[in-house]
């Protein structure tokens, strides 16, 4: 194993290894095995004709988007303004 890389600029506190790329490449794996088994569930859900099947996807989607919108409206109206050109 190599020793540790000194931070590229913007990240002082952090020193970067070799190890960095396979935890990214670990997580890719986990979200995928997650997504997978969640269109498997989906799928098996509307087999049975289960209302339920469409009733949760959507409702989690509606959620988490009217949750962005929420978030982003926060973040609009507490920006400060920008300071006056002191020219």
């Amino acid at each position: 194993m190599m020793p540790p890389r000194p931070p590229s600029q913007g990240h002082n506190e952090r020193m970067l290894t070799d190890d960095d790329p396979a935890i990214v490449r670990r997580y890719g794996r986990m979200m995928m095995l997650g997504a997978g088994l969640a269109s498997a569930l989906y799928i098996i859900g509307l087999a049975r004709r289960s209302y339920l099947a469409l009733a949760l996807p959507v409702t989690i989607v509606v959620g988490g988007g009217l949750a962005a919108a929420a978030m982003l409206g926060r973040v609009l109206s507490t920006t400060p303004d920008e300071p006056p050109d002191p020219r």
